[in-house]
């Protein structure tokens, strides 16, 4: 299931934080706690693939500008995209919207204007996708200190990571592994970025790409996010068609 959710502002004036992915999924996780607390609780099980991506708030027509290091809304209708693989959350989450409309994004407050089901699109063996909010892969360092570090794409890691990802999502959801695993990723143009989730910074990359091989891979991450920590809003995609 794929979503356009559009929203109004109704604070005079409104700022929003650049880094405002947090409390997006935090609105997103509330509307879906209100509805089904058990899908919640599930949904708030660490270290599992929540099958669900979200895009960034997009401003009509662009029209903002910077204060204070936020973005100040000169135009209040503002949207953003939801896609799930399991389209019982999109439901609900939709449930929640309409029931209790008047939502608040931080500090921001806003009014559901509007629902859009969108067509998802039939993927097929080649795509070129655009992201709409980041992609996170990682990997673990064990340099005499065990940690976890941000890839972008001009390492070699970034795409094995990112391949097996995807295979182990396909595995979680369908219980066994695709029929064909074979993944190749080709950057069209990208650019790194710096998403801050609570107190933690996380670097991750804006991408034109075009993917190629498995067409169940490709699906799942068009579905249900490319790349890690898709539920906090990482790794949504749309198809570029066209040119556009």
């Amino acid at each position: 299931m794929r979503l356009q959710v559009n929203l109004v502002a109704v604070s005079n004036p409104t700022f929003i934080d650049f880094n405002h992915s947090y409390h997006l999924a935090s609105m997103i996780y509330r509307t879906i706690e209100r509805v089904d607390p058990e899908l919640s609780l599930e949904l708030h099980t660490p270290s599992t693939f929540k099958f669900f991506t979200f895009s960034r708030l997009m401003v009509e027509g662009r029209k903002f500008r910077i204060e204070n290091g936020k973005m100040r809304l000169l135009n209040p209708n503002v949207h953003f995209f939801f896609s799930t693989l399991r389209n019982y959350i999109g439901a609900t989450l939709v449930e929640g919207l309409l029931e209790k409309p008047e939502v608040k994004i931080g500090d921001a407050k806003f009014v559901v204007s509007g629902i859009r089901v969108l067509k998802e699109k039939e993927i097929g063996r080649k795509e070129r996708f655009i992201t709409l909010s980041p992609i996170n892969v990682t990997t673990v360092s064990d340099n005499g200190r065990r940690r976890i570090v941000d890839l972008y794409p001009d390492n070699t890691k970034f795409y094995e990571n990112l391949k097996k990802n995807l295979v182990k999502k396909y595995v979680t959801y369908y219980g066994k592994g695709p029929k064909d695993d074979d993944f190749r990723l080709k950057v069209i143009s990208t650019k790194p970025v710096r998403v801050q989730l609570k107190n933690t910074f996380h670097r991750a990359s804006l991408m034109v790409f075009e993917a190629e091989g498995s067409r169940e891979l490709l699906e799942m991450g068009y579905k249900a996010g490319f790349g890690e920590r898709n539920s906090m809003g990482f790794g949504m995609v749309k198809v570029v068609t066209n040119g556009k």
